[in-house]
């Protein structure tokens, strides 16, 4: 049995005894002005209660509970329980931040607060102090926080450093960074400027760097081992950054399960480039496994929200591996709705900014819906050997809008496609699926390839690979499908099946290779329809140009 640290009230008559009795000891009784400590050997997790409003002096009982969050969290310990009590909309909330401590659990007393009443009696806590770096709840291993209402954050609502086996569930967090501190941060990365003039060229160094806004709920891992669940959340209205972002770094070896999370009217804040609903990073030699289910993002930098979202740079959901990581990602029964921003705004991208990491991502039973950008986008970017596959899997993508979008016979992507492929790296291999799935009504291309291979003193071994079948692409203001190659690319190769093209304004199906040659290039085409007619052997019809990259069907 393990002597705790515990505090009990006690008559004024049994505590002047025991002080009397007891010499040394953990337990501390609170006597009027005067607390005397007395031995006591204790083995059960305690509940220790706390309430905005409560009288100075309260034990931590239900009854008497605790007036602030550092008397809690002094009297807590590993393990316990502390609960947030209701209180009334007009009262404030509990201010100053709580870090817990490994197993600790804290939790929003009374009914859920998700979808609550108007004025009603909530579990709030805030920190508009500098305690904890302005975070409202410091995480720690194994720590459940759940059911509370988290408001008006210096910085971050819910934050934690190598807090593996933390539980993040249920919680309504808003307004957070206050102070527009910068957190996710995508780069340095670089992009091929001959890309538009169809030649290639030695890659740039990395210089162009993202920042984001401290997230609303974030967890990092620099090294620890465990798993991670944010569940079940609503985020919403943050004053500057992200929603609910996750990194793993350095040596961490992490499993993540986001699932029927919200994030809802995020924004970009003062002197911020991007904005991500949902961020995912592994870097370093970090192995993250992340299951994202049954999530919704939805009004994105909204400019009706804030003029400064007109320049973000917006994501409903980005998936970012760099460095030497491996990252390996499952997104299913995802919703997007509206993103908005000035330039690269998508629903979903995943791109690799640097680095030689191995990356999977396949993505089911999900939709994209109106977006200031690319859609999907899939960008390998890095030029020094990253391996990035993404797969889709009865997904929909429709309705994007691009301001620049009459750039598009110079600029081959970013400019509103409904999804968009590149392989930028001279040793880099990319790989495209999509099958089952809707596109449609998209500003740019339907669907762009861009293998673009820089020059370089070492053989290319390049390669773009990708496999569409059983597919509908319906309205694109570009072409249908659009495949580009510049450079010496090692290996291009891609089939097309079952697919319908219709109602494209240019090509819908248009291939070009300039400024090298393909080691090995092939496009198979098998029972696909082009407005409505078969597309067969050999090619005839006049918006069908197949120069680049030779066809069988």
């Amino acid at each position: 049995m393990n002597t705790r640290n515990t505090v009990r009230a006690l008559p004024g008559r049994a505590c002047a005894v025991l002080a009397l009795l007891v010499g040394g000891a953990h337990t501390v009784a609170i006597c009027g002005a005067h607390t005397v400590a007395i031995a006591h050997a204790q083995s059960d997790p305690a509940t220790w209660y706390v309430s905005s409003g409560a009288p100075a002096g309260g034990v931590g009982s239900a009854d008497s509970p605790f007036e602030s969050l550092a008397r809690a969290e002094t009297a807590a310990q590993d393990g316990d329980t502390i609960v947030v009590q209701p209180v009334a909309h007009t009262a404030p909330a509990l201010d100053g931040g709580i870090a817990l401590k490994p197993g600790q659990h804290l939790i929003g007393g009374g009914p859920t607060v998700l979808g609550a009443a108007a004025g009603a009696a909530l579990p709030r806590l805030t920190n508009t102090t500098g305690n904890l770096d302005g975070d409202a709840v410091r995480l720690a291993p194994g720590a459940e926080v759940r059911n509370l209402v988290i408001a008006g954050a210096r910085r971050g609502g819910i934050y934690g450093l190598d807090a593996a086996g933390a539980v993040i569930t249920g919680n309504d967090v808003s307004a957070t960074n206050q102070q527009c501190g910068d957190g996710f941060m995508i780069g340095p990365f670089s992009l091929p400027p001959t890309l538009p003039l169809g030649a290639s060229a030695p890659p740039l160094p990395d210089f162009l760097t993202l920042n984001n806004g401290w997230a609303a709920i974030m967890t990092d891992f620099d090294s620890a081992t465990g798993d991670v669940h944010i569940d079940g959340n609503v985020v919403h209205d943050t004053a500057c950054g992200d929603g609910i972002d996750l990194r793993a770094r350095g040596t961490s070896r992490i499993s993540a399960q986001l699932d029927g999370n919200t994030v809802h009217h995020v924004n970009l804040g003062l002197a911020k480039l991007s904005l991500l609903a949902i961020g995912v990073q592994a870097d370093g030699n970090a192995r993250l496994t992340a299951e994202l289910d049954g999530n919704t993002q939805t009004e994105i930098a909204s400019p009706a929200t804030s003029l400064l979202n007109n320049l973000a740079d917006s994501e409903g959901v980005f998936l970012n591996p760099l460095g030497h990581a491996h990252m390996d990602v499952s997104l299913s029964h995802n919703t997007f709705r509206n993103g908005y921003g000035n330039f690269s705004a998508n629903g979903l991208e995943y791109v690799t900014t640097s680095g030689a990491p191995e990356s999977r991502v396949r993505v089911t039973d999900s939709d994209f819906d109106t977006v200031a950008g690319d859609i999907i986008e899939n960008y390998n970017l890095s030029a020094d050997g990253a391996r990035q596959s993404l797969t889709l899997d009865r997904v929909g993508a429709h309705h994007s809008t691009f301001p620049g979008a009459a750039l598009n016979p110079l600029v081959p992507a970013n400019l509103g496609s409904c999804v968009v492929t590149t392989n930028f790296g001279r040793t880099a291999h990319t790989d495209l699926t999509i099958a089952d799935s809707d596109l449609g009504d998209c500003s740019a291309d339907g669907i762009g390839l861009v293998a673009y291979t820089p020059t370089g003193p070492e053989p290319s071994t390049a390669e773009l690979t990708f496999d569409i079948h059983d597919t509908t692409l319906n309205g694109a203001a570009a072409h249908g499908i659009n495949i580009i190659n510049v450079g010496d690319t090692a290996v291009l190769h891609g089939s097309i099946a079952r697919t319908t093209l219709a109602a494209a304004q240019a090509e819908l199906l248009r291939t070009s290779s300039t400024d090298g040659q393909i080691g090995s290039a092939a496009l198979n085409i098998d029972h696909t329809t082009v407005d409505g007619r078969p597309l067969t052997c050999p090619i005839t019809d006049p918006k069908v140009d197949l120069t680049g990259i030779p066809a069988t069907c």
